[in-house]
């Protein structure tokens, strides 16, 4: 079973899906996508969010940058080094061609019988004979590939696999300090680590493994509720687009009947209608189909962390589920505690016909979506029309934008330039009083000490405007304004 697993890997997990080749220097994101750090490195230059943080480019996820590049992200091993093993594999069970020797001293390069697994090299019978014989590597493992055609050898030769410490490169990673959280070899345990807590790093990756089977139970649940919500939304979507339809032979019928009476007005009103229904049923749609790509993407999220952390399980390492193990618990929990709801009935669309002559009425249309009259966080109100499936007040104002404004004034008095007010735009309330004047000063582009005055306080830095009751549009007073030695100002 294990070595049909293997088969199962497909290319999509181990190429990375910016150059669609296999993985150089693979780094992994929080959201568990895997990508080339040389990939990322060009990808953030153009798709990097406030400096700090790059946009996964599968799930669109942000993502913290360490040290605000990609060379803090932390390193996939465990894909790159199953890359190797299923390349065995398929090199193992091929019949399109001869398994020839590897080894690069071998001149009659004849059929393989052999793998030497510290060497990581495919050996014939002659080249067995002297690996076996020389003292360098006499003690090496050597296995016969019949032997390693064995159903689920290679997933256990992976799971027993060992890794040698950076700081002792004699000694293999057997341990796992709980102190410092971190793998380490035996001398590592008696001189770096000698009074802390250990365990056997077979023990801890059998812990980290059972958390991550627990978490893929509990994520897998939640897909399947998702599953439901998500056909649930497509077969309202097809029931909206139905609808839609009946409405529009029934307004098109009852037009028809008064076309004799007066036409013109029966044909004005008709194609308002319609134009009317085909706004309401438009949006209406989009918000559905809106909903169900959103359902959708979470339901990637969750099926992409369950399929990277079910490998991680069944193919990783001890020393890779200990090191990528935390990464993936932490994305599973995170995938476990978002919330969701069924999706809610929108008010039925529907046409009640109604003629009345001479001012004639065709009928009306109903069933618009009332804008929300949720909160933001700047204090206005929403005002989007949207659904409430998964609380996307946030996510609707990040993506239009408030129309309100959020400005703030500062007055400012000068002897030589006289009164002057200086607009300070995209302010929110929670701000302090010191990121306001620091706005101030790259909007003055001079670096000043200043101090603020609203309602006759002195206003702290450490305060938020919000605190002080000041709201958009006020206007604060600049009482005083010293500049630094060194400003922009005195460059230039």
């Amino acid at each position: 079973m294990a070595a049909s697993l293997l088969k199962e890997i497909s290319n999509d997990f181990l190429e990375c899906q910016i150059c669609l080749q296999s993985f150089r220097t693979p780094k992994i994101l929080p959201c568990l996508h895997t990508f080339c750090k040389e990939c990322l490195a060009e990808y953030t230059k153009a798709h990097s969010v406030d400096g700090d943080q790059i946009e996964c480019p599968t799930c669109r996820s942000k993502s913290p940058l360490p040290g605000g590049t990609v060379d803090g992200l932390k390193d996939n091993f465990f894909v790159e080094n199953l890359k190797d093993t299923v390349n065995l594999h398929r090199t193992l069970h091929s019949e399109d061609h001869d398994i020839v020797c590897s080894n690069p001293y071998c001149d009659s390069k004849g059929l393989a019988t052999s793998r030497c697994l510290n060497c990581d090299e495919l050996l014939c019978g002659e080249c067995v004979a002297a690996h076996l014989r020389i003292k360098v590597t006499r003690d090496h493992t050597v296995l016969g590939l019949d032997e390693l055609r064995g159903e689920g050898q290679a997933l256990s030769l992976r799971q027993g696999e060992g890794h040698t410490c950076g700081e002792h490169p004699d000694e293999v990673i057997k341990f796992y300090c709980e102190t410092c959280q971190v793998p380490m070899c035996r001398d590592c345990a008696l001189l770096k680590h000698r009074e802390h807590s250990f365990t056997h790093l077979k023990d801890h990756s059998s812990s980290v493994r059972a958390k991550l089977q627990d978490k893929i139970a509990q994520i897998n649940t939640k897909a399947d509720k998702f599953r439901v919500i998500r056909s649930q939304l497509w077969n309202q979507l097809e029931e909206e687009k139905q609808a839609e339809e009946n409405i529009n032979l029934k307004i098109i019928g009852t037009a028809s009947r008064l076309k004799e009476t007066i036409i013109s007005e029966i044909d004005r009103q008709r194609e308002s209608l319609l134009a009317k229904n085909r706004k309401i049923a438009a949006h209406r749609q989009k918000l559905l189909s809106s909903e169900e790509d959103g359902v959708g993407t979470a339901l990637a999220h969750y099926t992409s962390a369950v399929d990277f952390a079910e490998k991680l399980v069944s193919y990783g390492s001890d020393y890779e589920v200990t090191v990528v193990g935390s990464e993936t618990e932490e994305r599973l929990s995170v995938l476990g505690e978002e919330k969701m709801s069924c999706p809610e009935q929108f008010p039925k669309l529907a046409f009640d016909p109604f003629t009345q002559v001479p001012a004639l009425h065709v009928g009306s249309v109903h069933g618009d979506i009332k804008a929300c009259e949720g909160t933001l966080s700047c204090g206005h109100t929403c005002g989007v029309k949207h659904m409430h499936l998964r609380s996307r007040c946030k996510e609707v104002k990040n993506e239009k934008g408030c129309s309100i404004g959020h400005q703030i004034f500062i007055w400012r008095e000068s002897d030589r330039e006289g009164h002057r007010t200086i607009t300070i735009d995209d302010v929110r309330l929670d701000e302090t009083v010191a990121s306001i004047k620091a706005k101030y000063c790259r909007k003055i582009d001079a670096d000043v000490k200043t101090s603020l005055v609203f309602a006759g306080k002195m206003l702290r830095d450490e305060l938020t405007l919000e605190s002080y009751g000041i709201g958009f549009n006020s206007t604060l007073f600049l009482q005083r304004t010293e500049e630094l030695p060194g400003t922009k100002t005195d460059q230039k």
